[in-house]
């Protein structure tokens, strides 16, 4: 079988993502106790990276945020656990043994905030609008049909075995709409979806879901805000309403200085959380991944395509030294594989260096000072300025021998030439926007996109590397699948052009008298009906 091909920022993506950031932040002023309207109101500040909040359409980070609250999906996570998605619109469900056919039983009382009755026909509905408007998430369902048995099952068929249907289904784009309502207002979810779905527009101004907020005004440069739905069917929110600010992480520090109640940030991370206020919580966990990447393409740079160059220069590192660089929740290298998630490698396995061994291996392979041009982005992501970073290696390399040429870059020249696969030795940040590490098979694995952009096709990979790949995907046990992740990075540790340096964290900082704000990996950041008062 092929794996799916399921994934969100992985190396060039992920700084696209960035992209957005850097161009569209903008600060807001205030403080949290002028904002928050006294203990009614919840502030949230974040760099926007928001295009839609149609959940058919949703792809980026405070889109995510945002349409998590306002539609409810079949599964969800709770709170930071992804280990396993629980119970939302559907209170059961059923796999088959080949992991092809998922059976949802729905909650009964369920009501849109409309007053509507939801029903199996408004999950078709949504989960085939979301697979036919072909829209940047479309990619997660692409392989999946949707039916139903009667009003409250809903049936799911992936057309390869894939244990990953759960945690698909408990991503906000499968945020489940009111059918009725979105046709009335040009939604549609048949084969003509992509050229006739015109629902995008009243979306963004009006939400059609039973989550538990429904939106009250929508700027995609400024302002988004959430009041509390008073016909949801769960536990109502403690907070009447939510205003998301976009604001750059330089002013979100500056704002949670001085914020008394009510407040978070979402990009308060790294060297940035150095002088905030002890009395601030802050929650996080490992799920970025910064790697290095070798072009395997001997007519990009023969220096670089060399083997036993890419271990002396994965033995020349300071992976301590550089992890230090990242501030507080940062760790050295393991494997691709960012700690957050099932599959990675344990602390234990953290790389290390050995200066005498890089030498020796360029020794035996008779290089001497080779040379190396190391393309980076000159932006600052996370909190820390990527040149720093780049400029430690450049000099962990040099005591071994080994001179790397710093070529910075703005981020879109970067970009663009690692898309075309003409950068000799590159640095980017990796991550996920949903807890599914093995997606990054196809991806990362030879021959795979991001792995055609170094150069690394099937005929220059261990056939090791490539059969642990697949031993992964053909493995439907999800805790066996998690231990054949681990035996495939340890195989691409050995020989892939890629070079792990560290994992980093996603933080949330919060007011001291906030709950519920523990930071998630499933893509949401942060679930913003599950913040309360102490």
């Amino acid at each position: 079988m092929s794996v799916s091909p399921r994934r969100l920022r992985v190396g060039a993506l992920a700084l696209a993502t960035l992209a957005i950031i850097s161009t569209g932040a903008c600060s807001a002023g205030g403080s949290g106790g002028n904002a928050n309207g006294g203990t009614k109101t919840l502030t949230v500040n974040t760099s926007f990276v928001l295009k839609t909040l149609d959940p058919g359409r949703v792809y980026e980070a405070t889109g995510l945020t945002a349409v998590h609250a306002l539609y409810d999906t079949l599964l969800t996570f709770k709170g930071s656990d992804v280990s396993k998605p629980v119970p939302a619109l559907a209170e059961s469900y059923e796999v088959s043994p080949d992991a092809k056919t998922f059976t949802f039983k729905l909650r009964s009382g369920v009501t849109f905030s409309d007053g509507s009755p939801l029903t199996a026909d408004d999950v078709v509905f949504s989960l085939n609008r979301l697979k036919n408007i072909k829209g940047s998430p479309a990619v997660t369902v692409s392989g999946l049909t949707v039916s139903k048995t009667d009003e409250s099952t809903v049936v799911v068929t992936s057309a390869t075995p894939d244990p990953n249907v759960p945690v698909v289904l408990a991503m906000p784009s499968t945020g489940v709409v009111n059918a009725k309502a979105a046709r009335e207002h040009g939604a549609k979810d048949g084969a003509d979806a992509a050229q006739g779905d015109t629902a995008q527009q009243y979306l963004d101004t009006t939400s059609l879901g039973s989550g538990p907020y429904v939106l009250k005004s929508y700027d995609p440069s400024s302002q988004v805000v959430l009041e509390a739905n008073p016909k949801y069917w769960g536990t109502k929110p403690q907070f009447a309403r939510v205003v998301l600010r976009n604001m750059d992480a330089q002013t979100q520090k500056l704002t949670m200085q001085r914020a008394q109640v009510a407040e978070i940030s979402l990009d308060i991370s790294g060297k940035l959380l150095d002088g905030l206020p002890g009395t601030l919580l802050t929650s996080g966990v490992q799920d970025t991944v910064y790697f290095l990447f070798l072009n395997a393409d001997p007519a990009v740079s023969p220096v670089a395509a060399n083997p036993t160059f890419n271990r002396a220069l994965r033995a020349a590192i300071d992976y301590q030294g550089v992890a230090a660089l990242y501030g507080k929740g940062a760790a050295p290298g393991a494997g691709l594989v960012a700690p957050a998630f099932a599959g990675a490698l344990p602390a234990a396995e953290e790389s290390t260096r050995d200066v005498a061994r890089a030498k020796a291996l360029l020794a035996e392979a008779g290089l001497t000072n080779p040379t190396v041009k190391f393309t980076y982005p000159a932006i600052t992501y996370k909190g820390v300025d990527l040149g720093t970073v780049a400029t430690k290696v450049q000099g962990d390399a040099a005591e071994a021998g080994i001179k790397l040429e710093l070529n910075p870059q703005p981020l879109t020249t970067f970009l663009d030439e690692m898309r075309s696969g003409k950068s000799a030795l590159g640095f980017t940040p990796q991550s996920l926007n949903y807890p599914v590490a093995d997606s990054l098979i196809n991806n990362m694995a030879p021959g795979q996109a991001t792995a055609l952009r170094s150069g690394w096709t099937l005929d220059r990979a261990d056939p090791a590397v490539v059969a642990a790949g697949k031993k992964v995907t053909e493995t439907l046990d999800l805790a066996a699948r998690a231990t054949a992740m681990q035996e495939w990075q340890r195989l691409m540790n050995a020989s892939s052009p890629y070079i792990v340096l560290a994992s980093n964290s996603s933080i949330v900082v919060a007011t001291a008298d906030l709950t519920g704000t523990d930071y998630t990996a499933a893509g949401w950041q942060v679930d913003l009906a599950a913040v309360g008062r102490k």
